[in-house]
């Protein structure tokens, strides 16, 4: 027991670093929200990069699981379509630039083929809960359609999502070191 409120204790000590990181995570997405192309240009290089190192993973994935894993070869084709595109984008980072909206909407639909493969497969093996991965899949796939239709509202989404996931992961995180604050208020009140 003194390991675990040793633990709390040290968590609790640095409560402030929580509320350095929200503050950062606050301004990022003020800096996205205001600064829209450089935020985009940055983006896509990211996305770049991303893409090419998760379908590395998908692919040793794939390769380590092929034996007990019956859809292992959609986790294999994923990976190697993630890795290519992931390196074609990396090399010419102005086409990535102008059409990421396509490469993006077309990866979601991928992505969404997958999941409702992969839910199939759940759902003849008996595994609870295929379901949520149905409605994944399917929300993947409206998504890129909507993108495809649109390629602008594809870049403003990603930019809009990107700008909120960053004010909530902030808002969270000085909630998160306010909680520790208290905590540490209360072990001191206690003496521990």
């Amino acid at each position: 027991m003194s390991q675990f409120v040793s633990a709390i204790r040290n968590n609790v000590k640095y409560w402030w670093l929580y509320l350095l990181n929200g503050i950062i995570f606050l301004i990022a997405g003020f800096i996205v929200f205001s600064n829209p192309f450089s935020s985009y240009v940055l983006l896509s290089i990211f996305f770049s990069i991303t893409l090419f190192v998760t379908g590395i993973f998908e692919i040793a994935f794939a390769v380590s699981n092929r034996k007990g894993h019956y859809g292992w070869g959609w986790s294999l084709a994923s990976g190697i379509i993630d890795v290519v595109i992931g390196f074609i984008l990396m090399l010419y980072p102005s086409v990535s630039m102008a059409v990421i909206p396509l490469f993006l909407a077309f990866w979601f639909m991928f992505k969404g083929i997958s999941l409702i493969g992969f839910a199939i497969q759940l759902q003849t093996e008996k595994i609870p809960n295929w379901g949520w991965l149905l409605v994944g899949g399917i929300g993947l796939i409206i998504i890129a359609i909507f993108i495809l239709d649109n390629p602008a509202l594809g870049v403003a989404a990603v930019l809009g999502l990107m700008a909120a996931a960053f004010w909530g992961t902030g808002i969270l995180s000085i909630i998160f070191s306010f909680r520790l604050k208290h905590v540490k208020k209360e072990l001191r009140e206690h003496g521990l």
